[in-house]
């Protein structure tokens, strides 16, 4: 593990459980065909980026969540917003931020990512 790669893990578990850090690590689904992939997500997202000083990780989990809902992402939404709950952001806050993108990118897609909150646990 390189300095980049250890603050990137370090940095990450603010917005999963140790255990899915861990899982992160160990049950990566692409490492068979694209074995850096998670190395470079732990790197260069969280390492260096999600690692900057200016924003705390609630409002990173924020602009992180709007941002994969406004590509039309599911599955990163999904996963995201699960981030988001852990880092400690309320259902208000995440739900309020889905509305007002409505005007920007649709009732479809905010429509989908709430279907995808309300199937989220929201214990974290």
């Amino acid at each position: 593990m390189n300095e980049r790669f250890s603050k990137g893990y370090e940095t990450i578990k603010q917005y999963v459980t140790k255990e899915e850090a861990t899982r992160m690590l160990e049950a990566d689904a692409l490492a068979d065909i694209a074995p850096d992939l998670r190395k470079m997500i732990i790197e260069f997202a969280y390492g260096d980026v999600y690692s900057r000083p200016g924003l705390d990780a609630k409002s990173r989990a924020l602009v992180v969540i709007t941002a994969v809902v406004t590509q039309g992402a599911a599955p990163q939404t999904k996963t995201h917003i699960k981030r988001g709950l852990h880092a400690g952001l309320t259902q208000t806050e995440i739900v309020e931020a889905l509305l007002q993108l409505v005007p920007y990118i649709g009732f479809p897609r905010v429509q989908n990512a709430l279907t995808f909150f309300s199937r989220c646990p929201n214990t974290y």
